[in-house]
């Protein structure tokens, strides 16, 4: 990836009807980049697409381009597109006048003879995969044929920054999938730097240089799609990106932790002693060893088959454990389950922490370490 930065954001605010919609955030976007602003619904990151559009002016904070304030620079002279979930092709005109209408703005302008259009709107056509659709009228399309018209037509001007909202939203899942392979094979070979948002965790993680998790109109974490995935700062990036289990627990000492009535070792360490943390375990991680071999041992609740393995419900001292792996176990059986250290990720207590399920643990935890106290005085 480039380190040339193009866009940046510096404590950016914006309130709706009295609503914090995002709250004083800071971004830094490069050139070539494949970045994607992700999270649920009302997290701010259609906003900050729209802010960096130029739709939308934020009450605090500056939008820099080349180190160049643009917050009072209207969305027609910024160097980016945007590409919408609805498309917005114009139903009148064909496939061919619909790529080329941006270079009919400034035909005159910048005196673009017929043929230079024509090789532009080809060289357009082929990227997309939609050569011999030139004469087709939109309306008869499919949704994936509009979309890569919408790409087409938004990439003609070679802007610097293409910004795309939910783009693939409206398509079926092998679609949708399809697509997500051919946007990222464009911003390849073009060398645009691209801004998508989603909701969608696997399509971020999938398709990006670097993913933006965002909540309650601030930014979590910022990192590449393995660094999100593997090493999430808090117990609200774990649960949203991908499956996890997140246990209340207390940091005992450096790499040892208690949790589920037990003491674990682990890797992280700087946390204070006897300091409430989540405990954060991939379903992946968890090994489903023989009841004597189990570092902790419960029944089955229920097992489904997820074509490539096994989800396991498992009830460990009132915590639900999700197990995945691709040996089979029945329902109502006891098991084991043992954790290498490097897949227990230890995490502050945050803003989000009690909203992943059953806690009733964490109380055992503190009566427990109430009664060592006891007995050691």
């Amino acid at each position: 990836m480039n380190e040339k930065k193009i866009i940046e954001l510096k404590g950016v605010s914006k309130t709706f009807d009295d609503e914090i919609i995002l709250d004083n955030i800071d971004l830094k976007v490069y050139e070539k980049e494949f970045m994607t602003l992700l999270g649920p619904s009302g997290c701010g990151k259609t906003t900050t697409l729209r802010i960096i559009a130029g739709f939308v002016t934020p009450d605090n904070g500056e939008v820099l381009f080349d180190d160049v304030k643009i917050n009072d620079v209207p969305p027609h002279k910024r160097h980016v597109n945007t590409v919408f979930q609805k498309y917005a092709l114009f139903p009148h005109l064909n496939v061919y006048e619909n790529i080329a209408f941006a270079l009919r703005l400034k035909q005159k302008k910048e005196k673009l003879s017929e043929e230079e259009i024509y090789e532009r709107v080809e060289e357009m056509l082929t990227m997309v995969n939609l050569r011999g659709f030139e004469k087709k009228d939109v309306n008869l399309l499919s949704g994936g044929q509009q979309q890569r018209v919408a790409i087409a037509r938004a990439l003609i001007n070679k802007p610097r920054v293409l910004l795309l909202d939910e783009p693939l939203g409206a398509l079926d899942l092998k679609l949708r999938k399809d697509m997500q392979n051919e946007l990222k094979n464009i911003q390849r070979r073009t060398g645009i730097t691209f801004i998508y948002v989603t909701h969608d965790q696997e399509e971020a993680l999938s398709m990006s240089d670097t993913v933006v998790v965002m909540a309650n109109g601030k930014i979590q974490q910022i990192g590449s799609p393995t660094d999100i995935y593997n090493e999430p700062e808090n117990a609200f990036v774990a649960d949203f990106i991908g499956e996890s289990n997140i246990i209340d627990g207390v940091m005992l000492d450096d790499f040892k932790v208690r949790f589920s009535g037990h003491e674990f070792e682990c890797l992280d360490k700087g946390f204070g002693k006897n300091e409430p943390v989540d405990v954060v375990v991939r379903p992946e991680d968890v090994d489903v060893v023989p009841v004597d071999k189990g570092m902790l041992c419960g029944v089955v609740d229920s097992v489904t088959f997820k074509g490539v393995h096994y989800e396991i419900i498992v009830t460990i001292n009132k915590f639900k454990w999700m197990i995945q792996s691709t040996d089979y176990v029945a329902p109502s059986q006891k098991i084991g389950i043992y954790v290498e250290p490097d897949a227990i990720h230890i995490m502050k207590k945050s803003e989000f922490s009690g909203m992943f399920g059953d806690y009733s643990s964490f109380s055992d935890e503190l009566e427990h370490l109430s009664d060592v106290t006891e007995e050691e005085e």
